[in-house]
């Protein structure tokens, strides 16, 4: 799967630019470094796919999908994610 790491501050200001369904996810970026980011127990935040924006973002799409799947296991409608579906 993907390997999770404790989300340290690297200099510049940490910018995400969308959440997924639930919240679970943020695909963000900072110091020139796009990474997925999820909050775990006791308020931390861990981080996966840190490197370009490409490489991010497929890792983005795969575990926004893994949710949305999860959800529909449960017999629950997802909220929409304006990423899945695009070009990848």
């Amino acid at each position: 799967m993907f390997e999770w790491v404790p989300y340290t501050p690297v200099g510049s200001a940490l910018r995400v630019t969308h959440t997924s369904c639930c919240g679970l996810l943020e695909f963000a970026s900072e110091g020139g470094a796009f990474f997925v980011l999820r909050r775990i127990c006791g308020g931390r935040d861990e981080e996966t796919g840190r490197g370009h924006y490409r490489q991010a973002f497929d890792i983005y799409v795969a575990l926004a999908e893994a949710h949305q799947a999860e959800h529909q296991r449960r017999g629950e409608a997802p909220e929409p994610d304006s990423f899945l579906g695009q070009t990848r």
